[in-house]
């Protein structure tokens, strides 16, 4: 419910024209045994961006998937070669902050 809040209060204290983003997950599409909870919290929270967005007209609110983050995967001594650099998931982000979108879901990988 953090993410939700923060874009329920947060809303209230933007100007005409900003940006809120969340990060979401890619479980919430892309399902692996024992990822429920999570799944059950990033489509939500997708779902909430999208119906959101309806709801406001004077800002922009996206939700970013990433995958899991090769520096991250490293840190916790696990393989990263599935892993995307941090740098290039900045780019969404960025795209998310700068870019026109709004109520969407921007998945990483499309962004490389």
């Amino acid at each position: 419910m953090g993410q939700v809040n923060l874009i329920r209060i947060g809303r209230d204290y933007l100007n005409e024209g900003g940006s809120i983003t969340v990060k979401s997950g890619m479980l919430a599409h892309e399902l692996m045994k024992g990822s429920s909870i999570i799944s059950l919290a990033n489509a939500g929270l997708e779902g909430f961006v999208r119906a959101s967005s309806l709801e406001l007209d004077s800002i922009r609110v996206n939700a970013v998937s990433p995958v899991f983050v090769k520096e991250t995967l490293e840190i916790m001594g696990v393989d990263s070669s599935a892993g995307m650099p941090v740098s290039d998931v900045a780019k969404t982000y960025k795209f998310a902050v700068e870019g026109n979108c709004h109520g969407e879901t921007l998945d990483v990988r499309k962004f490389q």
